[in-house]
C-alpha cells in the first residue's frame, strides 16, 4: 500500500455512524490489491449527502491541477489520462449519482482509483 499517502485504517478515526445504506462499487477494482476500500465507502456513507459534492469538487480540483502542472509532459499528453474534462458540481448529489460520477471518472483504471483514495485521504487529513 505504499501507493497511498496514509494507511487507510487511520481514516476509521474520522468515521461517524453510517447515515445511509448504499452499495458503492466505484473502487472495487482495488480489491485485488487488498486495499480496504470499505473504509472509503463507509466514509461516504457516514458523511452528509450534501458533502459528497464537496468531496467530488476536491478530487476534480486536484485532478485538473495535476493536468495543468504536467501539461508539457509528452507521455501524459499521449495518454488517456489527459483526455476528458471534469468539472465541479454545485448541486447536491446522492450516493448513486456520486458512485456513477466516480465510476465514470475511474474507468477501471487502478491509477485513477488510487488517485481518488489519496484525494479522500487529503480531504480528511490535509497535508
Amino acid at each position: 500500500m505504499n501507493c497511498l499517502h496514509l494507511d487507510p485504517t487511520l481514516l476509521t478515526n474520522k468515521l461517524d455512524t453510517k447515515n445511509r445504506d448504499f452499495i458503492y462499487t466505484c473502487l472495487d477494482n482495488l480489491k485485488e490489491y487488498n486495499i480496504p476500500i470499505i473504509i472509503y465507502y463507509d466514509y461516504f456513507l457516514s458523511s452528509e449527502e450534501f458533502k459528497l459534492k464537496n468531496l467530488w469538487n476536491h478530487m476534480i480540483q486536484k485532478w485538473n491541477h495535476m493536468k495543468r502542472e504536467m501539461k508539457n509532459n509528452k507521455d501524459l499528453l499521449k495518454s488517456n489520462y489527459y483526455k476528458g474534462d471534469y468539472h465541479q458540481i454545485h448541486e447536491n448529489m446522492n450516493d448513486d449519482y456520486f458512485n456513477t460520477l466516480l465510476s465514470n471518472f475511474i474507468e477501471e483504471s487502478q491509477f485513477k482509483s488510487l488517485f481518488i483514495c489519496n484525494c479522500i485521504q487529503n480531504y480528511i487529513y490535509p497535508i
